[in-house]
This record gives structure tokens, C-alpha cells and sequence, in this order.
């Protein structure tokens, strides 16, 4: 994956570890590209918002501001970021899998550092990855770069964010049927509807509400539109 790369994440400076030594591993399915690289060590790609970006139901979700923030960032749906949290780690900061993936999103310190940008030395990277800004952000845009590779299609960029890139290829441009991916893929597309669903409901009711509180006071509706 090659991006031109460019501005820093200056909403989140204040919250991440400056970190400035050289990376130790490269991601596999990452190949190197001209970077500029942020006082934090992330690596900002020339990236478009080419999707709508719903509110979540409610701020008390777990770290809201921050998947929200990074939501808006890279232009990924923010409900669609809140489920990959969810079933990665359950919004626990300090999770770490078998396989060495670490934080909310579960990212993997060679991906950090080959794929995103992020830079240090193995022990810093697993300790930047646990700050939840810097852990989102990183995902969000490994999951943006996802969705671009396999033309918006959710669930090949789903289980290549859970197998590889390189999985998703062998297994001819669809979900890997051994392991746990397929179960990943199915789970976090399930709350994702779930979430989106929720939300639709809220707007409705919000819309009702306030038809209902405008008709108390007299104040005159819009008109429809006609067909």
C-alpha cells in the first residue's frame, strides 16, 4: 500500500508519546513510501472522508471522543469503529492478544510501526499502543486504507484487518473460511447493523419530539415535499 503522506494530528499532539526513535519491523503487507512523520511519530496520509458520519447513540460509550475524533479523521463510520473495538478488546486499553496485538483495536506493534508510522523501540511501541488516542487513530486509519484496497467492500476489509491483506488474497479475494475470521467478520458487522440501527431509531424519535413540542406551540410545520 502506497500513500502520499502529509499533515500531523495536531487535535491529539497533546495526548501521545513523542517517541522518535527508528522503527524496528515493517509490516508484511506494507511497503515503504515517502512519509512525513508527526512529533508523535504518526505518519498522516492524503486521505478523503467519503462517508456520512452518524453520531453514536450515546457519548457514554467507552472513549467516545476518542473514536469519534478518529471517526471524522480518516472517514470511516464512527458506529463501524465503535463495533471493531468492541469485539477486539471490549474497549479495554490494556488488552493484549496471543499474537502480540495490543490495545483497543488490537493493533500489532509491526503494523504501528511499518504500516502507520508510529515509531520506537518494541517496549514503546507496546506502551504507545495502549494510549487509547494513539490506538484509535491507528486503526482507523489501517481500517480507511482496508476499505480503499478491497473497493469499500466491509467484510473483505474486515477479515483482512483480522487475517492480512495477504490471507484475504490467497483465499481469491474473500473471507478466509478457517480460524477465527470468519467469526470476526460476522460479529462485528452484526453490532455495526445493530449500532446504525439504534441510531436511526434515536434520529426518529428526535424528529418526532420535536414535531410533537413545535405543534404544542403553534409553531407551523414544513410543508411536505411534493412528488
Amino acid at each position: 500500500m502506497k500513500f502520499a503522506m502529509r499533515r500531523g494530528l495536531s487535535a491529539m499532539a497533546a495526548a501521545m508519546v513523542s517517541l522518535v526513535q527508528p522503527c524496528y519491523a515493517w509490516a508484511d503487507d506494507s511497503t515503504h513510501a515517502d512519509t512525513t512523520f508527526t512529533s508523535t511519530g504518526i505518519a498522516i496520509p492524503e486521505l478523503e472522508a467519503t462517508f456520512s458520519l452518524p453520531e453514536p447513540v450515546t457519548s457514554a460509550v467507552p472513549w467516545y471522543q476518542q473514536i469519534k475524533q478518529a471517526a471524522q479523521a480518516y472517514g470511516v463510520d464512527v458506529h463501524l469503529l465503535h463495533a471493531i473495538v468492541q469485539v477486539e478488546s471490549n474497549f479495554n486499553t490494556n488488552a493484549v492478544s496471543r499474537s502480540g496485538a495490543i490495545g483497543l483495536m488490537q493493533i500489532m506493534p509491526a503494523t504501528a510501526a511499518g504500516f502507520i508510522g508510529l515509531r520506537g523501540t518494541r517496549q514503546s511501541l507496546s506502551l504507545q499502543l495502549q494510549d487509547p488516542a494513539i490506538n484509535v487513530h491507528a486503526g482507523a486509519l489501517y481500517m480507511r486504507s482496508l476499505m480503499d484496497t478491497f473497493a469499500h467492500r466491509l467484510d473483505l476489509a474486515l477479515a483482512a484487518y483480522n487475517a492480512g491483506t495477504g490471507n484475504v488474497r490467497k483465499a481469491g479475494n474473500r473471507v478466509p473460511p478457517n480460524g477465527e475470521t470468519p467469526q470476526f467478520v460476522k460479529k462485528v458487522t452484526a453490532i455495526y447493523a445493530s449500532l446504525k440501527a439504534a441510531a436511526l431509531a434515536e434520529d426518529v424519535a428526535s424528529a418526532a419530539l420535536a414535531a410533537t413540542e413545535a405543534s404544542a406551540q403553534g409553531v407551523p410545520l414544513p410543508a411536505p415535499i411534493a412528488q
